[in-house]
Formats: structure tokens, sequence, C-alpha cells
């Protein structure tokens, strides 16, 4: 019974990870969502039909064959769990994503069990154990990404499942259980291969010196007789060395297979990932730097020794501080990690079993430091530097022990026990509420029945997502759709392409097939090929980078670029609709002028073409704006301007420009200016955003006074202004603007641009001279 209470107050205390999560079947937190979706994307797609290969979603090339987005570059282990764990739910998202999570819920509990039970026979007291391992366990890393639906979680139960077969192996030389253990653990996540190369490598180096006659670790007499103890070690490492390379090229060659067995190895994805996360990749190459890759790990052991109520009580758990890189930890907590990690060091000679916890403390070491690129990117990584603060704490309680003595230790140390449960308990508690929001769980509780709702009515056929994958990622868990063609890559076959054509859109605005949903709407659009072939036969309204088709009577405007590239497709596009009623905008558009609607890249690929398409507001437009945002608040990669609602208003600009142009101005100066008609155009090549911001002005001086307005009488003149964003055009790099003149005979006429600094240039002129009069 004394034996048994520590084991029932630790799942006690880990039951609070249970009871105080977040709403798991809904809500992914910031920092882990994406992972999380990704992974269970992969475990909905794996099947024998796909010879078990690891994608999160697939298209159709030309000839109708299955493109794969290939993630293959993880054991296929946690993969399967995950896939038997939402395999009962059928297509209920919800009950997916819950089942997932309390898998991951229960790796982690039985990873904290495993180091329990293994503390406990290292240590030969159950009470240390228990508190070293609950404080350990209360970290912020440990706590946060919990039940992040990944392989890394899998991972840490399997590194803890090997520690304790090597405990085991040490103590009563169960060589073949440890090698069981080290398959399981490398087929749920390849972390566990750093703790057997620290092991092995440790335990060589103690019989090395045992051999020379300089003490170390003594072989158990219970290994089998006649087998050195450094041929363990050395089968130990082959056999880990053997796992790796069967599912390393069990992933290689599915890879190889679904990319039609025409790729460079060194092109396979996997070997790709393999760069990055080695630092060889250049993008990685800051990250992976010695300086900041070390304040980063040093940072993360630092965080790891503090349990989590602690760290927020003590103001410390903002992402500044606790993620990183980017940003790095803070410097003085990168100090004292270091200097936490050279007093576990220097503590090991006061532990039995220095081998096992110098190999548990620099598990996390032997991942990082070969693998940095990835230990730099990812701040999960460093929930494998959990044996830090187990080492750690069992080296304080161990040190209280022995000053208190027996008598007073024997009252301290079970206190010490509750205590270390209570604060997991706490820390749990303040976990759940990092990074919830009511609001944002509401979103995606949303997003997952609308998803419901698209999926009843596309039954039978394949499903194209307007909007890129990744968009859809933000609002909810998308791979609900995976194991069909998910189209997130460019449609090379449209005669696959159902009756109607599918988008899903963020933005609630007419057509949907779906008009009760909140946030994933169905759309009809009609024909998009038959839609690129009616704009493909006329010159588009606005030549940009994009070209812009304005269809009136359908209410649409579509964007269409050839060829088109990845390039072209990064960046969001926006639409301005400018009213000639400012009454008719919502009440909160009305002081900006204009309706907004965008969303990112929200058109399809084919062929070398780029389509996207915008249902226009029903009420009487003045002008349209289009583009594509840079975001982080630097100006649009391009805009261009369309005027709708003068009907004497050239909308053609490419001809327009043509027609004007082709005399030549009556006078330059920063825009050309001619004379059409009964109108003043504006010109200018080369034109930047600020060029067309002062507005334009106009001074018309009346032949007869008397056709003035009468407030206008006494000045001479009437004045007539315009804001080139309300009736100008641009184009590629031109802009270009007109002011319709009055109706009456002029005698003189003087235009230019101003702002609040006065005139920034000006031109005036007779109407019936052969030239401009330059001031």
């Amino acid at each position: 019974r004394r034996e048994a209470a520590p084991l029932a107050l630790l799942l006690l205390a880990l039951s609070a990870v249970f009871v105080f999560g977040n709403d798991r079947s809904q809500f992914y937190r910031k920092g882990e969502h994406n992972v999380s979706i990704q992974t269970l994307e992969i475990a909905a797609n794996l099947s024998a039909e796909h010879g078990f290969l690891q994608f999160r979603s697939r298209s159709l090339d030309r000839s109708g064959e299955p493109v794969y987005a290939v993630y293959n570059r993880f054991p296929i282990g946690s993969a399967a769990l995950v896939r038997l764990a939402i395999l009962p739910f059928g297509d209920d998202a919800p009950r997916q994503i819950m089942a997932a999570r309390l898998l991951m819920l229960a790796f982690f509990a039985a990873a904290a069990v495993l180091a329990h039970l293994s503390l406990a026979r290292l240590l030969g007291d159950r009470r240390i154990a228990l508190a070293a391992t609950l404080l350990a366990f209360s970290s912020y890393y440990l706590l946060f990404y919990n039940d992040m639906v990944s392989s890394e979680v899998a991972s840490l139960f399997g590194v803890m499942l090997v520690f304790h077969g090597m405990v085991l192996f040490e103590q009563e030389g169960r060589f073949r259980q440890l090698l069981a253990r080290t398959a399981v653990a490398l087929l749920l996540g390849w972390h566990a291969a750093g703790l057997v190369a620290a092991f092995v490598l440790l335990g060589l180096a103690s019989e090395a010196r045992r051999a020379r006659g300089g003490g170390g670790a003594r072989p158990d007499a219970r290994r089998a007789p006649g087998a050195p103890a450094r041929s363990r070690y050395l089968a130990c490492g082959a056999f880990a060395v053997l796992c790796c390379a069967l599912i390393l090229g069990f992933n290689l060659g599915n890879e190889y297979r679904a990319l039609g067995g025409e790729v460079a190895p060194t092109d396979l994805p996997s070997v790709q990932s393999l760069l990055l996360r080695t630092g060889a990749d250049a993008t990685q190459a800051k990250a992976a730097a010695w300086p900041s890759f070390l304040q980063g790990q040093f940072g993360a052991v630092g965080v790891s020794a503090i349990p989590f109520a602690i760290l927020d009580r003590a103001g410390l758990s903002q992402p500044h501080l606790i993620l990183g890189p980017p940003p790095a930890p803070t410097a003085w907590l990168a100090v004292a990690g270091a200097a936490l990690f050279a007093a576990c060091l220097a503590g090991l000679r006061f532990l039995p079993h220095r081998t096992l916890f110098a190999a548990l403390l620099l598990t996390g070491w032997a991942w990082a430091i070969p693998f940095r690129g990835s230990a730099a990117f990812h701040e999960f990584e460093a929930m494998f530097h959990a044996g830090v603060p187990l080492v750690c704490f069992a080296l304080a309680l161990l040190g209280l022990r022995r000053v208190l003595g027996p008598r007073r230790a024997a009252r301290a140390l079970p206190a010490a026990a509750v205590a270390a449960a209570a604060l997991f308990a706490l820390s749990a508690w303040d976990m759940s509420a990092v990074g919830h929001r009511a609001e944002a769980a509401q979103r995606q509780r949303e997003a997952a029945a609308d998803l419901r709702a698209v999926r009843r009515i596309t039954e039978g056929g394949s499903i194209f997502l307007y909007p890129s994958n990744a968009a859809l990622r933000q609002m909810g868990p998308v791979y609900r759709l995976a194991g069909r063609y998910l189209q997130t890559t460019p449609i090379e076959d449209w005669s696959r392409v159902p009756p109607l054509d599918y988008a899903l859109l963020p933005a609630d605005y007419g057509g949907s097939l779906t008009p009760h949903n909140r946030r994933v709407f169905l759309y009809r659009f009609g024909d998009l090929p038959d839609v690129h072939a009616s704009i493909a036969s006329r010159e588009p309204d606005v030549r940009a980078e994009f070209g812009l088709y304005l269809d009136e009577a359908a209410r649409t405007l579509t964007l269409a670029r050839e060829p088109c590239a990845d390039a072209d497709t990064r960046h969001a596009l926006f639409l301005h609709a400018v009213p000639l009623d400012a009454g008719d905008l919502p009440a909160e558009r009305r002081a900006a002028g204009f309706e907004a609607f965008g969303f990112g890249f929200g058109g399809v690929r084919f062929d070398d073409k780029c389509l996207a398409r915008f249902e226009l507001p029903g009420y009487p437009l003045a002008g349209l704006r289009a583009g594509q945002l840079a975001g982080g608040g630097l100006p649009p990669v391009w805009e261009a301007s369309l005027p709708v609602g003068d009907p004497s208003f050239p909308r053609r600009a490419s001809s327009w420009y043509e027609d004007v142009t082709a005399a030549g101005p009556a006078a330059r100066g920063p825009f050309g200016v001619y004379l059409e008609g009964r109108a003043l155009t504006y010109v200018r090549d080369g034109c930047a955003r600020e060029d067309a911001e002062p507005r334009f002005f106009v001074h018309a001086w009346a032949a007869d006074a008397g056709d003035l307005p009468a407030e206008r009488r006494e000045a001479g003149f009437e004045a007539l202004a315009l804001a080139f964003a309300d009736r100008g055009v641009r184009f590629g790099d031109t802009c270009m603007t007109r002011i319709a003149l009055p109706d009456y005979a002029l005698r003189a006429v003087r235009t230019g641009q101003y702002d609040a600094s006065g005139h920034l240039w000006d031109e005036e002129f007779a109407p019936g001279a052969e030239a401009w009069l330059a001031r």
C-alpha cells in the first residue's frame, strides 16, 4: 500500500490535464493548430490503398492521375495510431479532434508514469521520484503541447519508454525488452534516437574506463553469461540504426513511388526536410547559427525547470519570454539555463547509475545539435529537454533528504510530493487559459458545422477549394476533406470538375448554395472554363499585373493572368467598391467611403492561367479598386482602378490610353495633359502611388461671366477638383484620369495638382490656342 500511494497520487495529479484542458473538440491554440491539423490530414489519408503513404492532400494531373502533397518525413506509427483513434467517428470532425487529442494526452500521461517508475527504480525512493516527475512535467513546454496532435508527443512517450527499458536492462539485464522498446519508440517518432545515441556512447565510454581500471559502471550480474557488456551497447546502437534505416527506407521508397519515380533522390521531400532540419538549408541558416541556437536551447532549458504556475504568476509566461526563436528566450533565461545544465552535469557524481542519468540529461541535446535547424525553429522540440528538470529536481530532493536526515525527511518528502501534485494541477489549470478565446472556439465550431453541410452537398464529387488549404486551416478542421481529391494545386483537367464549381470562401455575400452557413460557403460561379473562354475573347477593361474584366449585368469582376506562376498567387487579392451614394455602404464603412472585400488568393490555377472572381455589391457603383496586398503595412504589390458609374468615362483603359496618347500631349509636366473634346485627360507613365495621391484641380474662366454659377462670378472662374482614388485608373505603371469641363464657352483654363502645402504644379491654356502657356 505504501508503494502504491505515490503512483495513485501521480495518476490523480495527471487527471488534471484531462479535466482542465481547453475545448478539445474545437479549439486550436496559437502555435500548434497547423501541426495538429496537418497530422490529422495525414492520418485521415493513411490507408493500404495508398501504400500507407503519408500525404496531406491530392489533386489530379492532366491525365487524371493523382498528385500527392507528400509529408512522409516521420515514422508511420503515430499517424497510424491517430488513424485508429479517429476511425470510429466517421465524418464527425469535433469527435475526431477530441479522440486524437485524448490519445496525445494519454501519451503524455504514460510518459510521466514511465518517468516516475524509472526514477523510483534508480533512486530507490518513490516519494522523490513522484515529486521530481510532477515538477518536471509541470513545465510550460510539456503542458502547452501535451495535446498537440503530432509525432512529437508520441515521441515523448517513446523516449520515456526506452529510458525505462534502459533501467530494466542495467538493473535486470533485460536486453531483448530494451530492443523491443527501442523499435516501438522509433516507430512513433525519431527523437528516441537521441536518447539511444547518448546511452550507447556513454555506455561504451564507461566500459572503456572500466577496462583500463578507471572504475565506472559495473556490468550487471544478470546479463547473459559470456556476453561482454560492451557488445550489448554496440548491439543496441546497431539495432537502433537498423530500425531507423528500415523506417527511412520505407518512407523514401513510398515517396519515390508517389512522385512517379522520376525525381532525383536529393529532391525527395524527406531529403529536403532533412537538409532543412540540419540547418544546411539557407532558409534556416540564421536560426541555426550557433549563437542564436545556443541561446534558444539554454533558454528552453531554463524555462523547462520552472513549473508553469510559478512562471505564470511571476509574469514570465508572455510569448516574448518563452517562445523562440523567433524570438529567442531572453538572455537571462539562457544564462540561467546554462548554469542549471552545468550544475546538473556536476551533480551526476552524487547519483547512482550515472550513465543512465547522463543519457537522460543529454537527450534533448543529442537531438537538437544534429538537427538544430528544426530545434531552433520549432518551439515544441524543447519538450525533449525534459531530462534536465527531471535530473535537476531529483538532485535537489536528494540533497534535501540528506540535509534533513532520515527522521525529518520521512515527514518532509511526502509533503513535498503532495505539494508537487498540487503545483502540477495548478499549472494545468493556468495553462488551460493560455491562448484560449471563446470567440475563436465558437468560430471553429461554426466552421466544423459548415464543412459538414458542404460535405453533404458535394457527396460523390470532387471538392475544389477556392482559397488555399492554409487559409482554411485558420478557420477549422479542413482535414475532414482529406481522402478526397482536395484541390490545393493547379486544376489540370477541367473535365473532372463537377457541373457546379465549388468555392469555399470565408466571406458572406451572394450566390451561396449554403445560405445558412456562418463561415464556409458553397458558391455557384458557373463553369469557370467557360468564364475564362469568354474573357479571353476580349481585352480587359484594365490591364495591370492581372487583367480586370467587368461584367455589369452579372455584377462580377473577374481577375485573370496568363502566364501565372506561384509568386503571382502568393499575396491576398482585395477589392474596394466605391458607391455612387455613400449611404448605400454599411454604417461602419461610410467613413472610409468604400466597402472592402478580400481573402487569401481566392482564385484557381489551371495550365499556366490564374482566374479569380469577385461578386459585386448590389448598389450603384462609382468605381472599383482591386489589387494584391503585400501585408505588414506595406503598399499593395499592385493595384488598379476602374471607374464604373460615369457612362462617359472610358472603361477599357488599354484602348483609351492608345487613343489619347496617339497625338502626343499638349503639355508635359508631371502628368501629360490632353484636351479631349470637353474634358481634360491626365496621363503619367512610370507612375508611383504617391504621384496620384494629390488632388487634381481645374479653374475654368468663362468667356461670358454670366455663364458662371452665381457664387463664382466674383472670383471670375469655376473651380473643379478630383481625387484620383475616386475616378482614376491605374494599370501597370500608368495612371490616367479625366475631368469634364463645363459646357459653356471658355476663355482660359488652369489645371494641376495640390496638397496641404499648396499647388504642386499647374498649367494654363486658352481652349482655342495651339499650345499651353506655362506659368
